[in-house]
């Protein structure tokens, strides 16, 4: 995963990437920046936003998410971090959450489907039980903050790559 890094990035890294939400101020929209305000504030980093990547590195991450032992990457976290992210850490308090994931809207549990959500529209899901996983790389926040006009075509996208 030599592309994924924490932002903002510096000026050639933020050139690849496609610029995303207006900022009424400058009328210019973020490019390499995080969109949370938290990490904005943070200096550009949180536990929760602020990761800017490639999909080969997305595809490096969720092959070795599915099988560790047979992915030519390593990372620094192992079986048993994987197995508890994907297992729900919150209890009976909703929403249900593991670690970094969420089950999949509109799937059984039995379905075992996870899903992760970027704020720019971006989607990961993934599910042990079938070996699938499938990636939606998006840019709704060019046109708006709003997510009910990509709800549908996330859901959809997910019933055909992962089931």
């Amino acid at each position: 995963m030599t592309s994924t890094r924490f932002g903002p990035l510096p000026a050639e890294n933020a050139a690849r990437c496609a610029p995303t939400e207006l900022v009424q101020d400058t009328d210019t929209h973020l490019k390499g920046v995080a969109h949370d305000f938290s990490a904005r504030l943070l200096g550009g980093v949180c536990g929760i936003a602020g990761v800017f990547t490639v999909l080969d590195d997305l595809t490096a991450f969720l092959r070795y998410m599915l099988a560790p032992a047979m992915s030519p990457s390593r990372a620094d976290f192992g079986s048993k971090w994987t197995a508890r992210s994907l297992t729900i850490q919150t209890g009976e308090l909703p929403p249900a959450r593991g670690l970094f994931w969420h089950p999949a809207p509109g799937t059984a549990a039995e379905e075992d489907i996870w899903v992760h959500y970027g704020f720019t529209g971006t989607g990961m899901w993934i599910s042990p039980t079938k070996g699938r996983w499938a990636v939606l790389l998006t840019n709704k926040l060019y046109y708006t903050r709003d997510r009910r006009p990509l709800t549908g075509i996330r859901n959809a996208f997910r019933a055909l790559a992962v089931g």
